[in-house]
């Protein structure tokens, strides 16, 4: 199945959320899950502006229609966070320093390094809505965050996908030196989360030691994906490639 069919179809299989409930968050949790949620929603609400461009100079008219899809789930992840946090009565939040920082970074270059930064919150983003998710018994909450995780893992593997592509003619040592920067920027980003989202997670009970250890295992797995030697099948069109950005 092409990626443009996957997030035509995952916008229709969706997790029923049970709305009609009443939000009963644990008293430990509720004021570190307001904090904390405040500071990934403005990271999930961005227009994708810059990116759909980029996707535009590939010429692939499927690969731009999945971006656009991939675009809109992550906008449905905002508004998921919009509501919850105003089921708790919190305002939401109109800018993050941190969202501006990877805004910043994913703007440097062209379609390829914009995809490996955009992929080092979205590998984040996988342990910190598990650990939300395992950390509360309330089924509102639960819900939401099961979604955003089933997402996430599309996300990771739809961008895996086209940068194991992209990177194919790349020399060896130049895979090498592109997978360790990758890599101080995603443990540099990994600190971040960390401190900024410490109550949180403790309150879900997972300690900084797990936390890191759990990322770093997600990393590994995403690298090993795009740098993998052997060329697969193109599940989108041909021509995005290398040259395109």
């Amino acid at each position: 199945m092409s990626w443009l069919n996957y997030f035509k179809q995952n916008r229709v299989d969706r997790r029923a959320v049970p709305w009609r409930r009443k939000l009963k968050v644990e008293a430990r949790l509720e004021m570190p899950l307001i904090r904390s949620l405040k500071r990934f929603q403005v990271g999930e609400s961005g227009d994708g502006r810059h990116l759909k461009a980029s996707a535009r100079l590939s010429g692939d008219k499927e690969y731009i229609e999945a971006i656009d899809l991939f675009i809109a789930e992550e906008q449905e992840h905002a508004r998921l966070m919009a509501r919850l946090l105003k089921r708790m009565g919190a305002t939401l939040l109109e800018s993050h320093w941190s969202d501006r920082v990877f805004i910043s970074l994913r703007r440097a270059l062209g379609l390829r390094t914009e995809l490996m930064v955009l992929l080092v919150p979205e590998m984040i983003a996988k342990r910190y809505f598990r650990a939300l998710h395992d950390g509360t018994k309330d089924p509102i909450l639960r819900a939401v965050f099961d979604q955003i995780c089933r997402d996430e893992d599309g996300h990771v593997a739809f961008h895996v996908d086209t940068l194991h592509r992209m990177l194919a003619s790349q020399s060896i040592p130049l895979r090498m030196l592109t997978r360790l920067a990758w890599r101080c920027v995603f443990r540099a980003a990994c600190l971040v989360v960390m401190l900024d989202h410490f109550s949180v997670l403790r309150a879900c009970g997972v300690s900084p030691l797990t936390f890191w250890w759990d990322c770093g295992l997600i990393f590994d797995e995403t690298s090993a994906g795009i740098f993998r030697r052997a060329p697969e099948a193109p599940v989108l069109g041909a021509r995005l490639s290398v040259e395109t950005v």
